[in-house]
């Protein structure tokens, strides 16, 4: 999927200078201030937020960037304390219904409802909330009916009398039209798809936002045509395209219903086809036929190791938002990192008691002051998400295009695309200098050219330009950046399945703070990157239980959080670990057949595009001889997204 020049020019604005953002956006995406205020607050009050006059709650900060098209997708979201609080619980009540947890969604939504306040959005969140509980239970649709006609009628007031393109919506609230119309008028259903595909396709959202909601707008366009109405050439046109973004991004969002989609359409033009002379044809379209197959039976192989489900149940995976961290907590974690005392951390900035009430998460201090405390403790304060230092949008498009072309192993590209960075950033910034070397140094790395001992000590050199190596490895709470996770857990795969690898006990209770502090599934992109990596590095060491347990748990959370990017090596660990047991006259688990699992795993490869594993697993399947599992970039591209 190709961005546009729109796309990274809302990635490069400053989301912590929200009030110039709000106008920059504006600018960009040509909407007006009205429109995007509309049965969100007064155009006065919105008037007031954008000139800075005016602080926004995080409810509505949160549905003016989603109107804008900013999806916080790949943000690292710093909160003050009353705002993480209540992000805290909204993700609470997300993740218990998403693992049908009704009694922990039912209590927490209670105390959410009681600490609202008059705000039509945090109203709307509870009705939403509520409807997808019911669905989940199969429980009165005339009821879900009217919560999801009150809800969608809290912000999107004139919705039976206007057309989607007159208005400025958020991916939430085209959800909430397409479940309204579904729900209370399923003859609309149809024409309000086509509605939400013509809006939507005028670059309104950035990639991560319009892959959220258009396999779902395919799915219904499907449910709500009659099938003698049903224009097979176009709805294979259309869900081909959604299952390509969904592979592109890594998601799941309706994947299943849209590669049945089209294995069904090819399926008919398969009956009505002429054939020509050698079959040519008929042969082509029963190989995508038997590819879609195989991509549904891996899928709910995935789904059936993992206990959930195929289809899709709810659409609470709008409303995950990861990454997010209270200021006090950052501010206090990183200085005794750095063995700071508060003194030195106010110095030239503020006063020590407002570190102190900072920290102890008493205050909301000035944004500014914020942005100069986060810069002497070693972090960004552009808060940018292609984890470089620049106001320069240009900046932002050569960072994308290296993620792409360093996933390819296309390293001469990325050379080249480096050298052309150092135009756009200052390499005095040690964030912008530990980007550049982490890049280099994985190319020398992943091609071959330094010893596994080279790699650890430029890791060691390349982490050391924002925090001391061994800071990271001391005991406490900590703070990383997602750059010196990935240093760091290169550290630990070079070092391996040592029993002395520091570097991994370190990764571990990181990891087991995020899941105390915040959860899993708010952490998932390195959770998952780590997590891997560790389940690969004990199948090493030849706990293979420990390392089955781990890559089946970790695979059951991505599922969860709609990420698919790692089930090829996820599940190639089991396989490897079932081989290793086999050497060595361990049982095997129960019902487990090689022949199965490595077949699934080659659809997972080709579903991810993971080429290069492909290409091992069909040897694997011809000759049936081990092969070392290996951790390529592919985990790199995980952990960024």
């Amino acid at each position: 999927m190709e961005k546009s020049k729109k796309y990274y020019e809302l990635q490069a604005l400053d989301l912590w200078d929200f009030p110039t953002l709000i106008r920059k956006a504006r600018e960009i995406q040509g909407i007006t201030l009205e429109a995007l205020c509309k049965d969100l607050c007064s155009f006065s009050t919105m008037g007031k937020i954008e000139r800075g006059e005016r602080l926004a709650g995080k409810e509505l900060r949160d549905r003016i960037l989603a109107r804008l098209g900013v999806c916080s997708d790949g943000y690292e979201n710093f909160l003050f304390y009353e705002d993480y609080l209540v992000w805290k619980r909204k993700q609470c009540i997300v993740n218990a219904i998403e693992k049908s947890d009704f009694a922990t969604a039912e209590k927490e939504l209670a105390i959410y409802e009681k600490k609202k306040g008059e705000c039509n959005l945090e109203k709307q969140f509870c009705l939403v909330m509520r409807a997808q509980i019911m669905q989940k239970r199969c429980e009165d649709p005339g009821v879900i009916a009217r919560l999801y006609e009150k809800a969608v009628k809290m912000t999107v007031s004139d919705i039976d009398d206007v057309s989607i393109k007159e208005l400025c919506l958020s991916v939430h609230e085209l959800d909430m039209i397409l479940e309204y119309e579904r729900c209370c008028r399923p003859k609309q259903l149809a024409s309000r798809c086509e509605e939400i595909l013509a809006y939507i396709s005028s670059e309104v959202f950035d990639t991560y936002s319009y892959v959220k909601i258009y396999p779902k707008v395919i799915y219904y366009l499907y449910l709500s045509t009659a099938d003698s109405d049903r224009d097979w050439y176009r709805l294979l046109r259309l869900s081909n395209r959604g299952i390509e973004q969904l592979r592109t991004t890594g998601r799941m969002y309706y994947l299943w219903e849209l590669i049945e989609i089209r294995r069904e359409g090819l399926t008919r033009l398969l009956d009505n086809v002429e054939d020509d002379e050698e079959g040519r044809k008929r042969e082509a379209l029963q190989k995508v036929i038997d590819t879609m197959t195989s991509w549904l039976d891996a899928l709910d192989f995935v789904h059936e190791l993992c206990g959930t489900h195929r289809k899709m149940e709810t659409s609470c995976y709008l409303y995950q938002q990861k990454e997010a961290y209270c200021i006090g907590d950052v501010i206090r974690r990183r200085r005794e990192m750095l063995g700071m005392t508060k003194k030195e951390l106010c110095e030239g900035i503020c006063s020590e008691k407002t570190i102190g009430r900072l920290e102890a998460k008493k205050t909301k201090s000035q944004i500014e002051i914020v942005r100069l405390l986060f810069e002497k403790l070693n972090l960004s304060g552009e808060y940018q998400r292609a984890q470089i230092v620049s106001k320069d949008v240009k900046a932002s498009v050569i960072a994308g295009e290296i993620g792409v072309y360093s996933n390819k192993g296309d390293y001469k590209k990325v050379e080249l695309l480096l050298a052309e960075l150092e135009q756009y950033i200052s390499l005095e910034n040690p964030i912008n200098r530990q980007y550049k070397e982490w890049i280099e140094t994985r190319i020398k790395s992943n091609s071959g050219k330094m010893s596994k001992e080279e790699v650890i000590q430029r890791f060691k050199e390349i982490l050391e330009d924002t925090i001391p190596y061994e800071a990271v490895l001391g005991k406490g709470e900590k703070y990383l950046t997602n750059v010196e996770m990935q240093c760091l857990l290169k550290i630990a795969l070079c070092i391996g399945k040592s029993k002395e690898n520091m570097a991994l006990d370190a990764l571990l209770e990181l990891c087991g703070q995020l899941a105390v502090d915040e959860g899993i599934h708010e952490h998932i992109a390195v959770w998952e990157a780590i997590m891997t990596n560790i389940a690969n590095i004990y199948g090493d060491r030849g706990e293979y239980d420990k390392s089955d347990m781990i890559s089946i748990n970790t695979m059951k959370e991505c599922v969860h959080c709609y990420r698919m990017n790692l089930f090829d090596m996820q599940l190639y660990i089991n396989i490897w670990n079932c081989r290793e047991r086999k050497k060595k006259n361990i049982p095997l688990q129960k019902g487990y057949h090689e022949d199965v699992y490595l077949k699934r795993c080659l659809a997972l490869c080709q579903i991810n595009r993971d080429n290069a594993r492909e290409i091992m697993v069909k040897e694997q399947l011809k000759n049936s001889c081990p092969i070392q599992i290996s951790t390529g970039n592919r985990l790199d591209q995980a952990y960024r997204s």
